[in-house]
Formats: C-alpha cells, sequence, structure tokens
C-alpha cells in the first residue's frame, strides 16, 4: 500500500565513505586518498550531472561522463585534496588542467586531482582515457574509486610520465554494483619507492570516461519504498498528542481510520483540508487522534493507504531513551567498551598514548572523553554543549532521572545511586579538566590525529596525537559548563565539584587576556575536525552567567549585564549558546537577578518561539525548520522544540508544547522522507549512518540521531543522487553522505532531552 517512492533515497549501497559533522573539515585514510570535506562543502560551482537518459539506456554511448574533461569550463567539477604532507595546487592554464606540485609529501595520495559528479552502472564496461605530462618523470596513479570507506579502486593504473604530452587509455569493467558517486582522481604524491621529487608541474587534458559496452547492464532499482501515511514510527504516549500527515488521493473525502493487529477499524476520524507542504513539494492533509488513548499496536488508513505500525503505550520511549545515551557510552575514549552492553561495537582501550602540545616539543597525557561523531576526534566545544544538554535535562526532569530508571540505563555505572546522566556528563567533564592549560588557564581547542583515521575502530587509529591551540569559543565553553558542574555534583562527589569550579574561574582569568572574536582555525597541518566559532560573544556571555550564578561574584555580572542592556541573544548548539544563558539567569536565586533583565528575557524567549511557532503552522509536515534544511537540519528541529518547551514554561500556551510534539514526530517519521531518522527504530530508518564503528563493524548502532536533510547538498554522494529534490527530501540513507547521515553526540543530547521532557510531562 505504499503507493509513493522517493527517487534517490537509497538502500545499502557496497560503498563506503568520508565523514564530518557541522562545522568540521577534512578527512583521509592511510592506504588511498580522500577529499577535505570542509572543500567539497564549500565549493560555489554545480558539476554537470549525467543525465538520467544516458544512465542506464541499455546502449553503448558515447558521451563524455566527464563533462568538462577538457577543462573548457576552468575547473568546474575539479578539486584538489592535499594531506600526509603533500603541497600542490590546480589551475586551468592554457585550457588545460595544471597541477603545481610543490611537496609530494609521504603518500601517493598525498596530492590529488579529482573529478566528481558522474555514475558508473554495475556491468557496464567503460573506457578511461586522458592525456597527461609532467616536468619530471615520475609515476602517477590513476584510478576510479569508491568515494570513501577505504576508497577502493573500480580501476587503477600506474603509469610513467615525463615531459612529453602523451595519450593514456584503459577499459574496465564495473563489477561492484551501481556507484551513483564515484571519484575519478589522480594520485600525484610521492610515487612508492622514490624519496622525494623537486617542484614540478603535471598537464591534464582531455579526460574521458564513456561507456562502450552497456550489454552487461541489468537495471537496479534503488529508491526506497515510503509510505504515503507518515507518523511517528516508535509511537506515542496514551495521553500525549498523536498526528499524521498524507501525502495520497483520498477519493473524495477527508476520512481516516485507525486499525488494530487484526485489521479491526478501532477510531475514525476526519483530516484537516489539503495544505501546502512547500519545502517537500506536496499537497498534504493532516489528521488528529490525540483521544484516542487505548495502548496497543496500530496503523493509520486513509483510502487504501496505510501507514507504518506504531504504538500506544505507557512506556513506548523507554527503550529508545536508553539506547540514545547508550550511544554516548559508546563514543567514550581511552577505555575499554564493554561488549555486554554494545555488542559488536564493543573495543579496547584507544587513543591513551601522550600527545604533543601543537607548535611544541611538549607532551601531555589526556585521556578520555567522547569521540565527537562519526570521526574519533575530541573537540572541546561541541563536548561542552553535550554536557549541558544533559545537565538541563537533569534539571527539568528530574522526576524520571531520580528514579529507577534513571539508573537503569545500562552504562557501567548504573545502579550507583547516581542518575545515569550524570555519570556520563561526568566521563567528559574529567576529560576537559585536562584540556586545560596548567600554566594559563586556557582551554586546547581538541585533541586528534593531524588527520582523519580510516574506516576502523577507535583502537586501530595508533597515530599521534596533538592537542590543537588554545581557542576562545573552547575557554569560554570549558568555563561556563565546570561552574555549573561545581552545583550539579556537590552533593555527589563535593571535591570534583570544587575541582570544577576553580577550573571555571582559572578559564574565565584566561580568557578576559583573549581577544574577542578570536574564534579558531586550524593549522594548516591540522586536518580534522574545525568547529571555527569566529563569534564568541554567546560564549563569553553564558560563562559569565554561569560564573556569576554560583559566585555571586559581581564582575562577571557586568559582563553579561553590558549585552543584556542591548538585546537578548538566543541559540542552542556548538556555534550558537546563548540560550544556555538565558535559562542559567531565569533559573538563579531571585536575589541575584535584576527584574528588568528577567523581563527582557522571558519577553524575547516568547518572541524567538512565536517565529518559530509560525514557521511549523505554515508546514504542511508541521516541521520547525522554514527553508532551514541544512547541515543537522535534525539539530535544529530538536533545538527548535526546546525552545518552545521553554517559552511554555513561561506562559503555558498549549501551541507551544503541542508544536514541540510535533518535532518529535517529525524525528520518528512524520517527515517527508517517511524515515524514522533514529537508528534501530521504525519500520524505516538509517541502516548506513556516517559512524566509524558502523562502517568497520558492518552494522548500525541503535539511538543515533542522524543529520537529516540538507538542501546545500554538501557532499558528493548528495550530489549525485539528491539533485532536482525538494529540499524537505535531500536526505540520503548511504555512509557515504556524511552531511545527510552522519551522526554526533550533540545531535543526540537534545534529542535526550525532547524524549525525556515528553516522558515528563505525559506520565510514564
Amino acid at each position: 500500500m505504499f503507493a509513493n517512492r522517493l527517487k534517490g533515497i537509497l538502500p545499502v549501497l557496497v560503498l563506503a565513505v568520508s565523514l564530518t559533522a557541522c562545522g568540521k573539515s577534512a578527512e583521509n585514510v592511510p592506504t588511498t586518498a580522500n577529499v577535505s570535506e570542509e572543500t567539497v562543502a564549500s565549493e560555489e560551482t554545480e558539476t554537470e550531472m549525467q543525465s538520467e537518459e544516458d544512465a542506464g539506456s541499455g546502449t553503448a554511448s558515447s558521451d563524455n561522463l566527464i563533462k568538462n574533461g577538457d577543462f573548457h569550463n576552468e575547473l568546474v567539477g575539479w578539486g584538489t585534496y592535499v594531506g600526509k604532507g603533500g603541497v600542490g595546487t590546480m589551475t586551468n592554464k592554457g585550457g588545460e588542467g595544471n597541477v603545481k606540485i610543490n611537496k609530494v609529501g609521504n603518500a601517493n595520495y598525498a596530492v590529488q586531482a579529482y573529478y566528481d559528479g558522474f555514475e558508473l552502472k554495475n556491468g557496464g564496461v567503460y573506457e578511461f582515457a586522458f592525456d597527461m605530462s609532467s616536468t619530471v618523470s615520475r609515476q602517477v596513479e590513476a584510478r576510479i574509486q569508491v568515494n570513501g570507506g577505504d576508497y577502493h579502486p573500480y580501476t587503477d593504473q600506474y603509469i610513467d610520465v615525463n615531459s612529453d604530452m602523451q595519450h593514456y587509455s584503459f577499459t574496465f569493467t564495473m563489477e561492484e554494483g551501481t556507484d551513483p558517486a564515484p571519484r575519478l582522481c589522480f594520485n600525484l604524491g610521492k610515487p612508492e619507492g622514490v624519496d622525494s621529487l623537486d617542484e614540478h608541474d603535471v598537464r591534464l587534458d582531455n579526460v574521458s570516461l564513456i561507456l562502450v559496452d552497456a550489454s552487461g547492464i541489468a537495471e537496479e532499482d534503488l529508491d526506497v519504498e515510503v509510505s504515503d501515511i507518515n507518523t511517528n514510527q516508535v509511537g506515542f504516549l496514551p495521553s500525549a498528542r498523536k498526528t499524521f500527515v498524507a501525502r495520497c488521493e483520498t477519493e473524495g473525502n477527508n476520512n481516516f481510520e485507525i486499525i488494530d493487529e487484526s485489521g479491526n477499524v478501532v477510531y475514525t476520524g476526519s483530516m484537516d483540508g489539503q495544505l501546502e507542504a512547500k519545502a517537500a513539494g506536496e499537497k498534504v492533509y493532516r489528521g488528529d487522534f490525540s483521544d484516542f488513548k487505548t495502548i496497543g499496536t496500530y496503523k493509520i488508513r486513509v483510502a487504501d493507504h496505510e501507514s507504518f505500525p506504531f504504538v500506544i503505550g505507557d512506556e513506548v520511549y523507554n527503550d529508545i531513551l536508553k539506547d540514545s545515551v547508550i550511544f554516548l557510552y559508546s563514543q567514550r575514549c581511552g577505555c575499554e567498551i564493554d561488549k555486554n552492553i554494545v555488542g559488536a561495537f564493543a573495543h579496547k582501550e584507544c587513543h591513551t598514548g601522550d600527545a604533543v602540545v601543537y607548535g611544541t616539543d611538549e607532551h601531555k597525557t589526556v585521556k578520555g572523553g567522547w569521540h565527537d561523531a562519526g570521526d574519533y576526534g575530541r573537540y572541546v566545544v561541541p563536548g561542552a554543549v553535550t554536557v549541558a544538554d544533559l545537565f538541563l535535562t537533569y534539571d527539568d526532569n528530574k522526576e524520571l532521572w531520580d528514579s529507577e530508571f534513571g539508573d537503569n540505563v545500562g552504562i557501567p555505572e548504573s545502579g550507583n545511586g547516581i542518575p545515569d546522566i550524570l555519570d556520563e556528563a561526568k566521563y567528559e567533564l574529567e576529560f576537559m579538566l585536562q584540556m586545560q592549560d596548567g600554566s594559563t588557564g586556557g582551554v586546547y581547542h581538541k585533541i586528534s590525529g593531524y588527520e582523519f583515521p580510516g574506516f576502523v575502530m577507535p583502537d586501530a587509529e595508533k597515530e599521534q596525537m596533538v592537542l590543537a591551540p588554545i581557542s576562545s569559543a573552547a575557554t569560554a565553553d570549558f568555563a561556563a559548563v565546570m561552574a555549573r558542574a561545581s552545583v550539579i555534583y556537590k552533593s555527589v562527589d563535593s571535591r570534583f565539584a570544587s575541582d570544577c569550579l576553580d577550573a571555571a574561574k582559572r578559564a574565565w582569568t584566561a580568557l578576559e587576556s583573549m581577544p574577542v572574536g578570536q574564534g579558531y582555525h586550524n593549522p594548516d597541518d591540522i586536518l580534522t575536525g574545525e568547529y571555527p566559532d569566529m563569534r564568541d560573544v554567546d560564549e563569553r556571555y553564558w560563562a559569565a552567567i554561569e560564573l556569576y550564578k554560583v559566585t555571586g561574584d559581581k564582575k562577571y555580572e557586568d559582563y553579561f549585564s553590558k549585552d543584556l542592556d542591548q538585546y537578548v541573544m538566543h541559540g542552542f548548539g556548538w556555534a550558537q549558546v546563548s540560550s544556555y544563558g538565558n535559562i542559567a539567569y531565569l533559573s538563579m536565586d531571585s536575589k541575584k537577578q535584576n527584574q528588568n533583565y528577567v523581563n527582557k528575557i522571558k519577553d524575547d524567549i516568547l518572541r524567538n518561539a512565536d517565529e518559530i511557532f509560525q514557521k511549523v503552522q505554515s508546514d504542511g509536515y508541521r516541521c520547525d525548520l522554514g527553508e532551514d534544511y541544512v547541515w543537522g537540519s535534525n539539530m535544529l528541529v530538536v533545538n527548535n522544540a526546546r525552545q518552545l518547551l521553554l517559552a511554555y514554561s513561561i506562559n503555558n500556551d498549549i501551541n507551544y508544547k503541542n508544536a514541540a510534539y510535533d518535532q518529535l514526530s517529525y524525528i520518528l517519521g512524520q517527515n517527508a522522507t517517511s524515515y524514522c531518522f533514529v537508528t534501530g527504530y521504525g519500520s524505516l530508518s538509517p541502516e548506513n549512518a556516517h559512524h566509524r564503528p558502523s562502517m568497520a563493524t558492518g552494522e548500525v548502532l541503535p539511538g543515533m540521531l542522524v543529520g537529516g536533510p540538507d538542501k546545500n547538498l554538501e557532499d558528493p554522494f548528495a550530489k549525485a543522487t539528491l539533485a532536482g529534490l525538494p529540499m524537505a527530501k535531500c536526505y540520503a540513507d548511504s555512509d557515504q553522505s556524511y552531511s545527510t547521515n552522519e551522526v554526533t553526540i550533540y545531535w543526540n543530547s537534545p534529542f535526550i532531552y525532547l524524549i525525556s521532557n515528553i516522558i515528563t510531562s505525559e506520565g510514564n
């Protein structure tokens, strides 16, 4: 009964991928080449794509799949990757591609020229040809490869080139299934067996890839069956809001039915009239069955269309909430991860060696913390907001987290009498304390390798760890979350709480000497995630309020009052953190508050919530994004829901609460893709997350919230498969699509908050 199909949303392909989260950058692997994801994300030009008519016509074609192979259109479609010590640039010189290689680096892919934006069909026979010369005699590897994961080649040829422009041609058969987003590349780094090469130029022209024999191509249906009736696939608490969206023909009436597992009609209702879902490019109907509260498993039926099944029950969110926290446990670094808790995702201790302080000979022991996302870097900025989210989850839902449930999630500390989310947060805080410089009080931005590791388990990464330079954003976030920790843990571990407060004060002192807006940029030889927050006003604002809240020292009040005298800032997330400060101010002892500031913050929270609510009202799926379908859009969905719940706590307007609940339904299946965006849950959920342990094991860890639709198509796979789709459908369940299908700790943490709030509000 699933009439609608979403083109371009792909199931498992025998491919792997590259990585990134919001604000992060390049990746590479130790054996083959790759691309800087930040570079891909910032390209302004569009690559011409192969037409659907040519792809899979069943006949050979003389069309060149490399649309700018002769460089008639400057460097459109072409790019360069440098890493492993390589230095090089590509230009269009006299109508040819010219790669100037300053240093060949330490691997053959240390300098690479590449082209994206074509498709290889399973069973097709292709001719790969090009002209090339080099100002020094050398070996070059020419290859067409998987654009991620282990980057293995579909074809690769090692050729000897010299100062004479020569023509090269190779034929190969695609035998690994259809790949909609491979990469054509030339590895121009250090040839095997060669110590070094002088500076030189490589000329490239007339690059072509032509399907010469299509007789072996068998058409593959890569579309995913979706539902025309979309609802929360996990389900609903009995007393909670319950809705769905239908995009099917209604056969002249707007009625719907709820049917049980035996097919019996147990509820009937009427949908709203046809509405526009502009972001999805659809006309839809909306239904509400909030007054149906009978526990059981059901489907929604409209005409002859049925939804995926869902549950109504008292504990419907318990498992997904536990798994969302266990995901954080699975991201722990520096300790053995228990097989009894995470199964195939268990591993031995990782990243236990000393780190070198960047730009010095100093070594420092830094152990623990969470791996940030699909990679194994540990970053203070996103780590701090993740901890802050867990603190707010506890503060606002003590009834849940102080109960037996809250100390029985299933992490190693479960049953110790302390809520598990506080145990989990403490693991990160203990790491962050090591990230503070002992002499200055400033905080190192991150710890990682110089480059991203391969797609291996964490304990298999053996590269030298490096402490990236101190940043103002990391120092301010550190000060804020440590100040809050000194209160949270005071009754649990007074010594730890005292250490946190001392560290927060030292960080603030360091921050006072740092220029405002200093931000952070990677040094040239550090290619891992960047999180380059160049506007640190909000981080300082949050830190000053948290320190004032716990100490009462007027110097902190004097600092943040300068901002509140002018305007109120908002934002949850690694780049905008002002809402954490707003909440801290509203929740502090009234004797410390300025009532004018209290009123100003509340008024502006309501104004901000009204703007979000208007987006919800005007969207057919009741999504709060408007047109903000960007990298990490699911984080925005959940954080906007938190803003709505914050407004509801101020004036009890049920519209805010309902709109916040709608965002949970969006995340869990009431969206234009039909996906439940949390792995392991619902009838249709991501099976190919961009997450190194999942890619290394070939399995998917349950409880991870993926990034979601991104209209900007910021990875090669998305560009190849999602071009032309409405923004709300720009999602691909592929581990190659790091811009739509990666996971991060700071996407899971607000999701943990939202689920906890709904359980607490509606009763468990």
